[in-house]
């Protein structure tokens, strides 16, 4: 067998493997196996080492980054904005979670820094550009990707109300 066919055949199964992730991935319940191979063809894995920042807050990438192994640290550095409080996390996420997405709503910048978590992360970079193109190209998929991101979304400010309504006064 040449290279090139070994190669491919590589390039054949890593893509089955990351369309299968992306099954397991909230953002994309309900997507036809098609459009998660379609993804995952244009989508890239990295391996980050501890502590390294994937991507800054107020930076203005635009990917989406899916944990498939280790921890993704979400921090906010109030500094970015001009304050003296000092920088908090605010979440960590595992495999199958997944952070960006508010940038498919918005395009807007970062608005809060992803770092490699003690032991390191695996990720799968999934460009923005590939995520809108495959919307326009197939309004269900854009339909469904966009209402599984509005319920997300809906949960995580519901969460957020109740947290708010439980501290002491």
């Amino acid at each position: 067998m040449s290279s090139h066919q070994s190669g491919s055949h590589d390039e054949a199964l890593l893509i089955q493997q990351l369309s299968r992730r992306f099954a397991d991935v909230a953002l994309f319940d309900h997507v036809a196996a098609e459009e998660l191979e379609q993804l995952a063809a244009r989508s890239t894995v990295e391996q980050v080492p501890p502590g390294v920042v994937l991507s800054a807050q107020q930076s203005t990438e635009h990917d989406l980054y899916i944990v498939i192994r280790g921890h993704l640290e979400v921090w906010l550095d109030p500094s970015t904005l001009g304050s003296a409080a000092p920088s908090h996390k605010l979440a960590t996420l595992y495999a199958d979670e997944f952070a960006g997405e508010l940038a498919l709503v918005d395009g807007g910048v970062r608005s809060a820094r992803l770092q490699a978590g003690d032991d390191g992360v695996s990720v799968i970079r999934v460009p923005q550009s590939v995520i809108l193109a495959r919307c326009e190209e197939n309004p269900q998929f854009g339909y469904q990707v966009m209402r599984n991101l509005a319920a997300i979304l809906a949960l995580r400010s519901r969460l957020t109300a109740l947290s708010v309504q439980t501290l002491p006064l």
